[in-house]
């Protein structure tokens, strides 16, 4: 372009003039600065603890019922899979009942068939028992092995 050209814009708009700066706000003289928050009363602050506390307890009590909840739902998965294995639990029953000799095995109506041709002692089916619960029977007494304990004595080497 050559000197002294001007753009129709231009002549049209004129020149460009910067924008007025916005003028800055100035503060206040007498604006006092900011204060630290007072200092909560002792009772607040007991109050503040025991909720901590109260929180902790709740945790632990729902971290203990989570895990028990999660091993109940494992091992009913894995006994879909496979069921209980009470043969294994038989074996050790003599060294379980120490100087009593075992006399009958009692278990569910599910777990009969699966036992009766795998030990030499009778097999008795119990109504009331479920499915893994064993229930070895010696002459003045007997041994119970619920599912559920065998399940609680884990929970409890799990959690200690």
């Amino acid at each position: 372009m050559p000197d002294g050209f001007v753009t129709l814009a231009v002549l049209v708009r004129g020149p460009a003039t910067p924008p007025d700066p916005e003028p800055l706000e100035r503060a206040e003289p007498n604006v006092a600065p900011p204060q630290p928050p007072a200092p909560l009363p002792p009772a607040i602050l007991c109050e503040l603890a025991r909720l901590r506390l109260a929180a902790a307890e709740a945790y632990e009590r729902g971290a203990a019922a989570l895990l028990a909840s999660l091993a109940r739902d494992v091992l009913a998965r894995e006994l879909l899979l496979a069921p209980a294995d009470l043969a294994a639990l038989v074996a050790t029953a003599p060294a379980t009942c120490g100087a009593r000799e075992p006399v009958t095995l009692v278990v569910s109506s599910a777990d009969a068939a699966s036992l009766a041709d795998r030990t030499p002692l009778p097999v008795r089916i119990d109504p009331a028992l479920g499915a893994g619960d064993l229930v070895v029977e010696v002459r003045d007494g007997a041994y119970a092995s619920p599912l559920r304990f065998r399940l609680e004595r884990v929970l409890a080497e799990v959690g200690a």
